[in-house]
């Protein structure tokens, strides 16, 4: 279990009734062990690191085409994982009023994004194809566009 220093502190005590009593179900469960194992395998037979990386590659590229773009307060990347933070509408973060308006616009092409706030994340599978990366990032820059 991982935890902020405040949180530790908050149980961290001789008294018993303070104990974070917080259990790991599946710790050392055979079956989930050896689900685990093979997915590991999965990763090395079907080199999927070496997907990751090409999937970075690429977003990266495409990250950089958005970075200049007026609705754009920054992107960033990692691994499969992109992210576009766009102007808020209001509060900014999880609940800007802009998150709903950006999640029917993407549905409107067929494309199902779930922004948090003014966030904008992208989490493909590695299996998606160089083609469907670009699809999305197509809609993505058409509706950030549309923001301005």
């Amino acid at each position: 279990t991982l935890s902020t220093d405040d949180v530790y502190e908050a149980f961290l005590s001789e008294d018993r009734s303070r104990t974070f009593l917080h259990g790991h179900s599946f710790t050392g469960n055979a079956l989930s062990c050896a689900v685990a194992l093979e997915g590991l395998a999965v990763f090395d037979d079907e080199s999927c690191l070496e997907r990751v990386t090409r999937l970075e590659e690429l977003f990266a590229e495409r990250l950089q085409r958005l970075a200049g773009r007026p609705a754009v307060t920054g992107v960033r990347g990692i691994g499969a994982m992109a992210a576009i933070d766009l102007k808020a509408r209001d509060s900014g973060g999880y609940f800007d009023a802009l998150g709903p308006d950006l999640y029917a616009r993407f549905l409107a092409h067929d494309v199902l994004l779930r922004p948090l706030g003014n966030t904008l994340y992208f989490l493909p599978p590695y299996v998606i194809e160089d083609e469907d990366v670009h699809r999305v990032f197509d809609v993505i820059e058409e509706v950030v566009t549309s923001l301005a």
